[in-house]
């Protein structure tokens, strides 16, 4: 006569009891003085708000330097200046649009562009020109778009052709905006 099934002979139920795993305190943890000091120094660290102090940051420069539609303005940011003739180039290079506003900033040996739409909240380019260029699209102060390039050339060329989509096609504050027009 078979047996009747019950907890015992079942041997997908389990009958022992585990005690749960207790956390290492930090004092239990082994100290490693280099890595425990990288850990203290990003410690509560919250990528989001550091996302969104860059987003403010370029916004606040941006009014700070005020640059009127079709021209530029310079904003130095530190005691070390690019020469005057790498800024030029830049300049003459990028060609800003007749509607957009440009912002030349200087960090010494990077500089950095921030191309704005007509009004300094509606959509953002911030490109970078150093070791490795690279252009950020923002549109209304949120992130749609990052791209490296290998060349400076090339990162200015695509972001003239942003500036440009985004002026023809201005995305609209009330519809999420996809990146789709920025290819």
């Amino acid at each position: 006569m078979p047996q009747k099934p019950n907890v015992e002979n079942r041997w997908w139920v389990e009958t022992t009891f585990k005690k749960p795993k207790q956390a290492k305190s930090e004092t239990e943890m082994p100290q490693l003085p280099v890595a425990m000091a990288f850990y203290q120094v990003a410690r509560d660290y919250d990528q989001d708000r550091a996302k969104e102090d860059l987003t403010d940051n370029n916004l606040r420069i941006a009014r700070a330097a005020n640059p009127p539609q079709g021209d530029w303005a310079y904003v130095a940011m530190t005691e070390q200046h690019a020469p005057p003739n790498v800024i030029k180039r830049v300049k003459d290079e990028f060609r800003i649009p007749r509607e957009a506003r440009g912002i030349v900033i200087d960090h010494g040996r990077v500089v950095r562009l921030l191309i704005c739409g007509p009004q300094l909240e509606d959509w953002m380019l911030d490109i970078t020109l150093g070791e490795e260029p690279s252009v950020d699209a923002y549109v209304w102060s949120v992130m749609y778009r990052e791209r490296i390039f290998r060349r400076a050339e090339d990162a200015l060329r695509q972001a003239r052709k942003w500036a440009i989509n985004l002026l023809q096609f201005p995305p609209p504050r009330d519809e999420p905006f996809r990146g789709s027009l920025l290819v």
